[in-house]
């Protein structure tokens, strides 16, 4: 698997990278055989005995979105003068055959320490059953959050779709698995910037009042999300 920016906390802004389930995901523990069983609609899978943390991070993921490290519970598996970065590593590592199972069931949040709310976040695309979307099998519907090379131009898709509330915009693209939720006004001017013309990380950055790492973390899960790319060159 390639290296992600899932497991960095880059310096200055605080960048929290979090996991969630699905609102319609319920996780279960069966008494009689110790397995997990996870619900979603018209769909059911259980897990054979699954270890605390595992567990822990599931039931942590169904309440909401959760940073990794915080739900490591097995204190026999703590370094001694282990930091967040390296908890949430570890946990990530321990929980990506359950990620690599059920990519379809989890939703991508992207934060900030110092802000109320979450900066963005992504979530699946779905049908009515609950299932990934026709147009991805289980394996295309995982999500990745790669770096983006500094100097070459980044770029929205035409042809997004989107929908607007009074707190969120929500943006798709045809061909994408998965669907952008925008929560905050800066990562709202990140977008309106991509979306004006195709734009290299270090232009953005040098116009925008944020902090170099919070553009970077806004326009990786842009990439992520399916609707803004790197050309290749």
């Amino acid at each position: 698997m390639e290296a992600t920016i899932d497991l960095l906390e880059l310096p200055g802004g605080r960048l929290r990278h979090l996991w969630s389930l699905r609102e319609d995901v319920v996780v279960e523990s069966d008494a009689l055989t110790g397995s997990l069983v996870l619900t979603w609609d018209h769909g059911t899978a259980r897990m054979a005995s699954p270890g605390p943390t595992v567990l822990e991070v599931l039931r942590r993921m169904q309440l909401g979105p959760v940073l990794l490290g915080n739900a490591l519970v097995d204190n026999a598996l703590v370094g001694d003068g282990e930091g967040g970065r390296d908890r949430d590593a570890k946990v990530y590592f321990m929980m990506r055959p359950v990620f690599g199972r059920f990519p379809h069931l989890l939703v991508r949040t992207l934060g900030l320490d110092g802000l109320s709310g979450p900066l963005l976040s992504i979530a699946p695309l779905a049908d009515v059953g609950g299932e990934p979307a026709p147009q991805a099998d289980a394996g295309g519907a995982s999500l990745t959050v790669l770096p983006l090379d500094q100097a070459r131009p980044i770029r929205l898709f035409l042809g997004l779709s989107f929908a607007f509330d009074p707190l969120t915009a929500t943006f798709e693209s045809r061909t994408a698995t998965h669907r952008l939720v925008i929560h905050r006004q800066e990562a709202m001017m990140v977008f309106a910037l991509a979306l004006a013309r195709p734009v290299t990380l270090q232009a953005i950055t040098a116009v925008l009042p944020l902090p170099g790492d919070v553009t970077e973390g806004i326009l990786c899960y842009l990439a992520a999300a399916g609707v803004a790319a790197q050309p290749q060159a």
